[in-house]
């Protein structure tokens, strides 16, 4: 990806320098990963941000060998867990590739060292992690307050990609229903 590309990504977030961009790239690799490669698991420390090339990533908790998915990452968006970051504890979620894909890494640790020297990269880090708890909150208000067929709805309007993409089994786990009422779900909408 070049410099060019990645500020794409990132203008939407904040304005940066030639220098901040460098600065982000010279912390980066690119990863081509697999369906089903696992870019986190659970169990290791999150030291990094991924961004979507191609390809999505979901992130979800395995319980007794049941996923219940709680995001999926398109191209162009960002993804981490905070909490394993902030806390440097071991992940309690996996992060995977939905399909094959290509996701850039970078890597927290190396761009901390530089916030005082770049500050706006530091404001970057901070509103990427905005987005994703508020993203979050969206998603579990979703859960919470709104009917199955309301969440249904939702997906269509906001996030169709969801639809064509993810499989029926993963997209009932992340609206917080069983398959075959999901599958109810969308026979009354058509």
């Amino acid at each position: 990806m070049d410099h060019k590309t990645l500020y794409s990504y990132i203008e939407p977030v904040i304005a940066l320098t030639d220098d901040e961009l460098a600065l982000l790239m010279s912390c980066a690799k690119m990863m081509q990963l697999k369906k089903g490669e696992q870019l986190l698991k659970e169990g290791e420390v999150c030291s990094a941000f991924y961004l979507v090339e191609t390809g999505y990533l979901r992130t979800y908790y395995d319980r007794d060998s049941v996923a219940i998915n709680m995001n999926f990452t398109f191209e162009g968006d960002f993804t981490a867990n905070l909490k394993s970051y902030r806390d440097r504890k071991p992940s309690e979620t996996i992060i995977e590739a939905g399909e094959d894909s290509i996701i850039w890494i970078f890597n927290l640790r190396e761009i901390a060292e530089q916030y005082d020297a770049y500050p706006q990269v530091s404001r970057f880090i901070r509103r990427l992690a905005i987005t994703q708890l508020l993203t979050a909150q969206e998603h579990s208000a979703l859960i919470k307050l709104h009917t199955p067929a309301e969440r249904y709805r939702h997906i269509e309007k906001n996030s169709p990609q969801l639809l064509q993409r993810v499989s029926l089994s993963q997209l009932a786990s992340y609206l917080g229903v069983t398959r075959e009422t999901l599958s109810r779900v969308r026979a009354k909408n058509n």
